[in-house]
């Protein structure tokens, strides 16, 4: 695109989930580089917020791996079978967790997730593992 006096460029990118969106633009002229310190602190800001986001995960995943779900199989088995997911793959997932020696969130997640790939269809995958995701609620 050309228009008089400017220089117009275009950059298209295609980012998947993006959760801070920033916009900047500036005039192409002899002080852009007056910018660069702006664009700095948004970068910046944008660290910050991406590290508070890993923070508060990494806090859940702990909190996921001291959180007992039950003391006996049919306890854990209970609790799943109410938050949606269904008996077959819970048993199987109760006992890999009991395999592993414990019903904490995090084993009976994990296990539930690795289940969760024999399911064919995609979009039946899908609602599945939106259900398991929302099991770590369990540990905020």
């Amino acid at each position: 695109m050309q228009m008089k006096g400017y220089l117009v460029s275009h950059l298209l990118y295609i980012v998947w989930d993006a959760t801070e969106v920033v916009e900047f633009t500036r005039k192409h002229t002899a002080s852009v580089h007056e910018s660069l310190s702006e664009i700095g602190r948004i970068i910046e800001q944008l660290v910050a917020k991406r590290d508070a986001r890993r923070d508060s995960f990494v806090a859940v995943l702990r909190r996921a791996m001291e959180t007992r779900l039950g003391d006996e199989a049919d306890e854990v088995l209970k609790l799943l079978g109410d938050k949606g997911i269904p008996r077959k793959l819970a048993k199987s997932a109760t006992e890999t967790a009991r395999e592993q020696g414990r019903f904490t969130l995090f084993s009976v997640v994990d296990a539930l997730t690795r289940l969760s790939r024999a399911v064919i269809n995609a979009g039946d995958r899908t609602q599945l593992e939106q259900r398991i995701g929302r099991l770590l609620a369990l540990a905020a």
